[in-house]
């Protein structure tokens, strides 16, 4: 079933978690049933995130703590000595299973001034502890939606189906759901440039050099010989840095990669909530949330399991990266695989290897992680860090990776985060970053598109708009008009909007 259904809740107003205010935090949101990664990606390159299955978009123009949303481009990632100290100390630790003299004793950090984010949030270190994001779900009842007699009514072809669901709405132009129809109607939601390989990557001076140095020896008739210089020495790359065991280590950390509704995920539960549980008492000193709530943040997603035969072997997906010390479970990085990206979803760890720097680390890993994945699958070359919130010091941690990026809140198109940006938000918390005036939104959705919203009107049956707008009611046409303009053109017209 190649279907996203969510349920557009529209306008919220919450506490914020990063200046602590009441109802002040302004956006909107929607409860995703079930998600395709390709609509996740393109959800959140306009500035939406999910925890659990509530999808949210702040407010910018009008929310106390603007949310940008941040990447970091790999392929441009350099380790900092920060960086390099981290990673040396781990191996360190792994080696011959000691501490720094200077870390002796530091094995719970202060908790009081922890950053509140997504993601990978910062303690007491440079991108330390993530902890749950503020925004959450408004408190409504779901409806109630059988994804399974969804999936059957999608592959069921019979045509005498098809005839009992337009007796069941006799106004309406009932269509079932299949693969082509809900999305022939909408032009591809291509990616620009930096994405698609659309264009040719530009030569450089030296490539150029060398082309015209063997043209004209060839002119000449002479052998075509390439001089070779001998080779600098090059700096290790991340993932030799962070690949130095030798089978003689006094301790062996190694990771284990389980999707979220894996056999494997419901066997380590009593381990990796126990783990939660004594983080959130330790680091953050909040009371531990029940195994239900847990499960609801940090297991239940609305992704489906994509393993197309050009994708990750992994598959797209929302998956948990165990990572465990001997055979001790000390953290767990939750993630998104998605077509361009890993989206970081949330991090917890042990509180007694807090002089490990874990949150750091695994940020680190996470990155190497994306430059493996962008070996076989080249568009997938992406970092996502979740938000960057200028207005709260302690969440600028974020823009410390080298080849980051800042989404305009507009425009929709990406900038490297420069001190120039920075001191843009410094003067005022809410920007657009591109300069361009004439440059808009390049999915725009406007009224004349409404026509093709596709509707969830009952279990298997959807209608586009223009058939139901006869019987739509002017509060209902305003919010399909609002949810078409925060989603965007192709993914009004491709996603399912609960209408039952």
């Amino acid at each position: 079933m190649d279907y996203t259904i969510v349920d557009f809740y529209g306008p919220q107003k919450s506490r914020c978690g990063y200046c602590k205010g009441v109802e002040c935090s302004v956006g909107d949101g929607m409860h995703a049933y079930i998600m395709t990664p390709r609509d996740y990606q393109d959800l959140i390159d306009r500035g939406w995130r999910r925890s659990g299955h509530y999808c949210y978009k702040q407010d910018n123009t009008t929310t106390c703590c603007p949310h940008y949303t941040i990447k970091c481009d790999v392929s441009e990632f350099k380790l900092s000595k920060s960086h390099k100290k981290i990673i040396k100390r781990m191996n360190r630790f792994l080696r011959d299973g000691k501490r720094d003299k200077n870390e002796e004793g530091q094995s719970t950090p202060n908790t009081n001034g922890n950053a509140m984010g997504d993601g990978h949030g910062g303690s007491n270190e440079t991108m330390g502890c993530g902890i749950r994001e503020e925004v959450q779900a408004p408190n409504v009842p779901l409806k109630d939606i059988n994804l399974e007699q969804f999936a059957k009514a999608n592959e069921d072809k019979n045509s005498d189906n098809i005839a009992a669901a337009k007796e069941k709405t006799p106004n309406l132009d009932v269509q079932k759901p299949n693969k082509k129809s809900a999305e022939d109607d909408t032009p591809n939601n291509s990616r620009k440039s930096d994405s698609d390989g659309s264009k040719p990557p530009c030569k450089k001076a030296k490539q150029m050099r060398l082309e015209r140095k063997l043209a004209k020896q060839a002119a000449k008739g002479l052998p075509a010989v390439i001089e070779k210089k001998p080779p600098k020495n090059q700096e290790k790359s991340l993932k030799e840095f962070l690949n130095e065991a030798k089978p003689d280590d006094k301790h062996k950390l190694r990771f284990e990669m389980i999707h979220v509704r894996s056999e494997e995920f419901t066997k380590t539960l009593p381990q990796t909530y126990a783990l939660y549980k004594k983080y959130q008492t330790r680091i953050h000193n909040d009371p531990p949330n029940a195994e239900s709530e847990y499960l609801d943040f940090l297991q239940r997603s609305p992704l489906k399991l994509s393993k197309p035969s050009d994708g990750p072997p992994s598959g797209y997906g929302s998956f948990h990266q165990q990572y465990y010390l001997d055979d001790k479970l000390i953290a767990v990085a939750v993630i998104d695989i998605l077509p361009y990206c890993v989206s970081s979803v949330y991090f917890f760890y042990d509180p007694d290897y807090n002089f490990l720097s874990l949150g750091t680390y695994s940020s680190l890993r996470e990155i190497e992680l994306v430059q493996e994945l962008s070996k076989t699958v080249p568009n997938l070359k992406y970092y996502y860090m979740g938000f960057y919130i200028h207005s709260c010091q302690k969440m600028r941690y974020k823009g410390k990776l080298s080849g980051s990026y800042l989404l305009c809140p507009e425009a929709y198109t990406w900038h490297p985060l420069s001190d120039e940006i920075r001191l843009k938000l410094e003067a005022n918390k809410y920007q657009r970053f591109n300069e361009d005036p004439n440059a808009g939104d390049p999915n725009l959705f406007k009224e004349s598109d409404m026509d093709l919203v596709l509707l969830l009107i009952d279990q298997s049956t959807y209608v586009k708009y223009r058939e139901y707008k006869q019987v739509a009611k002017a509060h209902e046409r305003a919010a399909i008009l609002k949810y078409g303009q925060l989603v965007g053109k192709p993914l009004a017209h491709r996603m399912l909007y609960v209408k039952m």
